[in-house]
């Protein structure tokens, strides 16, 4: 009777996030088509049409709640509104979906059926419980915190909270929509808009037998499948960053500054997911300026449209920084902020680029390794979480090298291959980590394919069969990583309903059992998570401990004259109710921000033992309780 009361509750959970899922899709399409049609006049396919207006309605909702939570309305009501309006506005995008079919012709193959493999294996993880780390500790905490606030808010203590958020505010949208199922699902619908993409591309500059080549590629690379929903952003950034060098390539061809406009506003929502979006925004202003060389002033007017249309979409981000931290492209040149706003984030930036110090920049001479390092040992490229980036790269640096062998190259294949050189060598140079990489997966996918099609399958068929064979072990040997990640994840049974999600989450989460009855406290307003940075899954306000900053529990400690003293500043500073968890404690414990100096450890230690009620323990936490 559990089991099928268990699967029952994951067929309604999947079956209501689809559907609203669906709706956020329709909604975002109706906003984005007239944007779209109003910049790109010039012939387009329906494929085309679909993907780019529903990218640019995405956007646009991801503005409109920046606006909402300014003016207090991160609620319910506020995200059906929004929905509500781009429904009402979605005709013009309906009629276009039912063009969609006829404009596609299916052509039944191994691609297809990989294809359809994949979308099935993405859709059954984003089913699954939030459960990646860094989602838990801000791409879905921080949506979690606003949506029970209801408006903008300052998390001293979390770094990224500085950070644009674009992504984070659609995440912000699921939640109110409905819960994190729906979140997981408008990311999935990114992943697969960027597939499509992909093949639209292919279309317009090459063959269709190219594009489906490319898309089995792109589909079938584990890391897009991991990343495709869980909370990340790479897969949205990837959505905006290809985009927005689609509508460069066109409107270089066309010389409609609409598209090239179209073009900035992609950007735009680029850096707005994440700072590392300006690298292919300043790629694809070196491709426009030396695509108009020879024309000076067609060149600086386009590369004002360009830059002035990117700049205009990612201000909110600026604004919103010079407000809340007095800088607004915090956290770099973190110097520069008001100490005033926000004293400790002085301390996190300067944290937060000594944690980067792990991954290592390369210097020009390894750059000669670089293809042979990620073929043969990519996990040196990520740590932790960032090791979710690092699988199934081997077939598209193989292939993409593959094409550079071809004799004669066109001039649109040329500008695939610019476009990533240009990406490649400032993250080869700086500290690269294979997950930051993706936004180049499909045109690494695309140029694969083109070395495919037009220099492989050329081949006697000894050569072509061998070539072939190479690619399709590559490719086992990726989904065989996969299934081995998602096993040791263990979404797939969680996903079908064979297991219990709390009882999932209790035993992948050291801290979710504690998070649970923390729930259960009646009245508590606050609440500090010490030794832990993870505050998803806490349906209270919680204060938790930041790696890369100055952990204020800690200072309280070793500043206060004596146990009472210390317990009267906790509850001074609103809290009544301490989550510590040990194991992350110590697991965290080389970033030394748990260092009390020897009055702070007494404090501390007379506190816990003597001032404090222990509610609740397990094997990592207690919660504590002040009288």
């Amino acid at each position: 009777m559990f089991a099928l009361r268990t699967t029952i509750e994951a067929v309604g959970l999947a079956v209501g996030g689809l559907t609203m899922a669906v709706l956020a899709f329709l909604s975002a399409g109706g906003y984005g088509v007239r944007i779209y049609r109003a910049l790109w006049p010039e012939k387009r396919t329906a494929l085309e049409e679909m993907v780019f207006s529903a990218a640019l309605g995405f956007g646009c909702i991801s503005l409109l709640m920046v606006l909402a939570g300014v003016v207090n309305a991160w609620t319910r009501l506020g995200a059906w509104t929004i929905l509500s309006v781009g429904l009402f506005l979605s005709r013009p995008f309906l009629r276009l979906l039912r063009r969609l079919p006829p404009a596609m012709p299916l052509q039944p193959g191994y691609p297809e059926l990989l294809l359809t493999l994949c979308a099935v294996w993405a859709f059954l993880l984003a089913l699954a419980p939030i459960t990646y780390y860094d989602s838990l500790v801000y791409h879905f905490a921080m949506p979690a915190a606003y949506t029970r606030v209801h408006h903008w808010l300052g998390l001293k203590v979390l770094i990224y909270s500085a950070f644009p958020q674009n992504l984070e505010m659609l995440w912000t949208f699921g939640l109110l929509l409905a819960n994190q199922t729906v979140a997981n699902l408008i990311s999935l619908t990114l992943a697969f808009l960027t597939v499509a993409a992909t093949f639209s591309f292919a279309q317009r500059f090459f063959t269709f037998q190219t594009g489906r080549v490319a898309v089995m590629l792109l589909a079938a690379m584990p890391a897009f499948l991991l990343l495709s929903s869980g909370g990340y952003v790479d897969i949205g950034l990837t959505l905006y960053v290809f985009l927005s060098f689609y509508a460069l390539c066109v409107g270089m061809e066309t010389e409609r500054s609409g598209i090239l406009a179209l073009s900035g506003v992609l950007a735009g929502i680029a850096v707005g997911i994440k700072y590392t979006g300006a690298i292919p925004c300043a790629v694809c202003g070196l491709l426009l300026l030396w695509h108009d060389r020879h024309r000076l002033e067609h060149a600086w007017r386009h590369i004002l449209l360009f830059g002035g249309s990117t700049l205009v979409v990612v201000s909110p981000w600026l604004v919103k920084n010079t407000i809340y931290v007095g800088n607004p492209v915090f956290p770099f040149f973190y110097g520069w902020g008001n100490a005033k706003l926000n004293p400790w984030i002085q301390n996190a930036a300067a944290g937060y680029f000594h944690g980067l110090a792990e991954y290592e920049p390369r210097s020009l001479i390894e750059l000669l390794r670089l293809p042979w390092d990620i073929i043969v040992s990519s996990l040196r490229f990520g740590g932790g979480m960032d090791v979710l980036g690092d699988y199934g790269w081997a077939p598209l640096i193989l292939l993409s090298l593959a094409g550079i062998l071809r004799r004669k190259n066109s001039a649109k294949l040329g500008r695939l291959q610019a476009y990533a050189l240009l990406f490649i060598l400032p993250w080869a140079l700086t500290r690269p980590v294979l997950r930051f990489l993706l936004p180049l997966a499909p045109v690494l996918a695309l140029l694969s394919a083109v070395a495919w099609t037009e220099s492989i399958a050329p081949l006697a068929p000894p050569f072509r069969w061998t070539c072939g064979g190479v690619v399709a072990v590559l490719l086992l040997m990726g989904f065989g990583e996969f299934f081995v990640i998602t096993s040791v994840i263990g979404q797939f049974p969680v996903a079908l309903g064979l297991v219990d999600r709390d009882a999932y989450l209790a035993r992948k989460l050291n801290y979710y059992s504690a998070a649970r009855f923390v729930n259960q406290l009646p009245d508590v307003s606050e609440v500090f998570v010490l030794g832990d940075q993870r505050g998803y899954y806490y349906n209270k306000r919680v204060m938790v401990s930041s790696a890369f900053s100055e952990n204020p529990f800690v200072t309280w400690a070793n500043q206060a004259a004596s146990p009472e003293a210390f317990a009267d500043g906790i509850k001074a500073q609103g809290f009544r109710h301490i989550v510590v968890n040990f194991v992350e404690m110590r697991r965290l414990a080389n970033y030394r921000v748990f260092d009390f100096s020897q009055k702070g450890e007494k404090n501390w230690k007379a506190f816990e033992s003597r001032l404090t009620r222990r509610l609740y323990q397990d094997n990592a936490c207690e919660v504590l309780e002040i009288p």
